[in-house]
């Protein structure tokens, strides 16, 4: 099995967990979505880095904003935005997912660099030629 594939199958077992937990919530308010998002970005990193180690550093990052878009999806059908009535909403819907993608992408480069400083990630050694 290759490495995205096994990511990817640790990624819907993520997402079943979180689908679950949220079971029965119609709605879900902007901040909360960005709270799961948060977790699930830092999940889903850990899974790229430990399962990944034959992708290279833009390829990692590609795979999880990818992955992460298709979490969005699956995941906020419905967001509700705080004085926004509810009609409007599925319209700026898709400006709402731009917005949190762009965090997302930001958030995944903090990560790794706290990661790799922290010790949870190792260090890539650069090799003098």
């Amino acid at each position: 099995m290759e490495s995205q594939d096994q990511i990817q199958a640790e990624v819907d077992n993520l997402t079943s967990k979180v689908k679950e937990s949220l079971d029965g919530a119609k709605t879900i308010a902007v901040g909360e979505a960005w709270k799961i998002l948060q977790i699930a970005t830092a999940s889903i990193i850990q899974i790229i880095e430990k399962i990944g180690t034959d992708l290279k550093s833009p390829e990692k990052k590609e795979l999880a904003m990818s992955i992460l878009s298709k979490f969005y999806d699956k995941m906020f059908l419905v967001i509700d935005i705080p004085l926004v009535p509810n009609f409007l909403e599925p319209i700026i819907h898709k400006h709402v997912k731009s917005f949190l993608m762009l965090l997302v992408s930001s958030t995944i480069d903090a990560l790794v660099t706290t990661f790799r400083e922290t010790g949870i990630f190792l260090q890539k050694k650069v090799v003098n030629k």
